[in-house]
């Protein structure tokens, strides 16, 4: 059976963030919908990340119960992301763009138009530059 888009993101960022020295954990959850695709500690702390892969199009489909999960957790202090995995398109190679969870609407409303906190090509993504803006709720790294 073929993997998804999103299955092949979220192994390369478990692989990614592992390289430089973060404990990264899967989660699979069927039974409390909305609840983060990963758990990542950096640092001393932890951090959730959503994951999504657009494969067409700017829109990121976040569904209702994400978008609450991702806004209680960040709009109450605690790290929440989403990063988001954008296909190459004819005109720009594919990037990887990272929002914070409490942006969760605007993100949902305005899909990849929406300013993310960071982005880099996906090709060579700096790791460490990634782990550096998850430590970091002000990272003001690169962008596209």
């Amino acid at each position: 059976m073929a993997q998804t888009p999103e299955a092949r993101f979220s192994a390369r960022v478990r692989d990614g963030l592992g390289a430089v020295g973060c404990d990264v954990e899967r989660i699979e959850n069927r039974v409390n919908l909305g609840v983060s695709d990963m758990v990542v500690g950096v640092g001393s702390r932890y951090v959730t990340i959503e994951l999504k892969a657009v494969t067409a199009g700017l829109k990121v489909t976040l569904r209702p119960h994400q978008i609450a999960f991702l806004l209680r957790h960040g709009r109450a202090g605690r790290p929440a992301f989403v990063l988001v995995w954008q296909a190459a398109r004819k005109d720009s190679p594919d990037f990887v763009h990272l929002y914070r969870g409490r942006d969760a609407i605007a993100l949902a409303e305005s899909g990849l138009r929406l300013m993310p906190m960071a982005a880099w090509p996906s090709r060579g993504l700096p790791w460490q530059e990634l782990k550096d803006a998850l430590i970091d709720d002000d990272y003001q790294g690169a962008e596209n």
